[in-house]
């Protein structure tokens, strides 16, 4: 498919999209990323192919950095592979060690890919993995936006065993100079599209946004664990502001099936613990009667005392807690 860039991307016209690119250089803008192709959709467990046609329009440099913005969930750095092919030479990409500092800055790539570059339209939960060639190529002196390097980077990963929706990321740079402070021997590339994977049970989670509330204080959590649950009426200005009772309502949902407590019981009725602050502890094994290893995500909304007040997301969905181990 054919997408629109963001800033530091040059889009060529049809005749100039070239079987393309690689390599890269220095000084003035030495990549373009010129069109990518990567699917709309995937199934579960599914193997995609993403291809980047790129070019390079400066000679100095010889070594290709190549990052990859995913879900953390996915752990891309598992089941990625990543070459391509150019008018002047093809090679593999390996992994770089997380540790491997670039030559400017002296600090990981990922890292500092992360820092300067974010994650696009995704309000958190990706990660960079980062990958240099395994063959070099000097760009002939004569390289330029007139004359470029052209070249097709092909990467393969396979998607996670969980429905998400995600915007995916790519990052060109240079070994050679390193993360130039000026960024003028990289670009970065998100996809307009937000790619979408289903075929598993419950609601994906949707890293394209919005960003979900901060229903739980822990870091890291499993449904075995005791989970208190905060809701403020107040954000987002929702129908609750000033209720006199609220009450939770949930799914458990796993592989095989959904456990629902909606009823207006004393367990499932909220505690006030400031204006418009509710709060309610459960332990997920025992609230919805069922092993919380079995537990692949709870979906949350929030009602008065009639039922009649519901509050969800602003996007209309219950809320969604997943697993957070890491």
């Amino acid at each position: 498919m054919t997408v629109k860039p963001t800033v530091k991307i040059k889009i060529k016209s049809p005749a100039a999209l070239l079987p393309l690119l690689l390599i890269l250089v220095i000084m003035v803008s030495c990549f373009n990323v010129v069109r990518v192709h990567q699917p709309s959709s995937a199934t579960v467990g599914e193997e995609i192919t993403v291809t980047l046609d790129v070019e390079v329009t400066d000679d100095a440099g010889s070594t290709l950095i190549f990052g990859f913005c995913a879900p953390r969930s996915w752990k891309a750095s598992l089941s990625t592979s990543v070459s391509f092919t150019s008018s002047i030479g093809n090679s593999t990409m390996s992994l770089i060690d997380p540790n491997e500092v670039d030559v400017e800055n002296k600090r990981p790539w990922a890292q500092q890919i992360t820092d300067r570059v974010g994650f696009g339209g995704n309000y958190g939960e990706m990660e960079w993995i980062v990958f240099k060639a395994d063959n070099s190529f000097t760009p002939p002196s004569s390289t330029s936006e007139d004359d470029p390097v052209t070249g097709t980077i092909t990467l393969k990963t396979t998607v996670g065993e969980s429905n998400v929706i995600t915007q995916l990321g790519y990052f060109l740079g240079e070994a050679d100079w390193g993360y130039l402070n000026d960024d003028g021997n990289s670009t970065y590339f998100f996809e307009e599209t937000c790619l979408e994977v289903s075929g598993a049970s419950g609601q994906p989670q949707d890293l394209c946004g919005p960003a979900p509330r901060k229903l739980l204080s822990l870091e890291t959590y499993d449904f075995n664990d005791l989970l208190i649950i905060t809701f403020d009426a107040q954000e987002d200005s929702t129908e609750l502001v000033g209720a006199t009772d609220v009450y939770l309502c949930a799914q458990a949902i796993s592989a095989d099936h959904t456990t629902e407590r909606c009823e207006k019981t004393p367990d499932s009725k909220m505690m006030k613990i400031g204006p418009d602050l509710w709060q309610l502890a459960i332990w997920p094994p025992s609230y919805f009667n069922i092993d919380g290893t079995d537990i692949s995500e709870l979906l949350l909304n929030f009602q008065d005392a009639t039922g009649q007040v519901v509050v969800r997301n602003v996007s209309g969905r219950d809320f969604q807690l997943l697993p957070k181990c890491f």
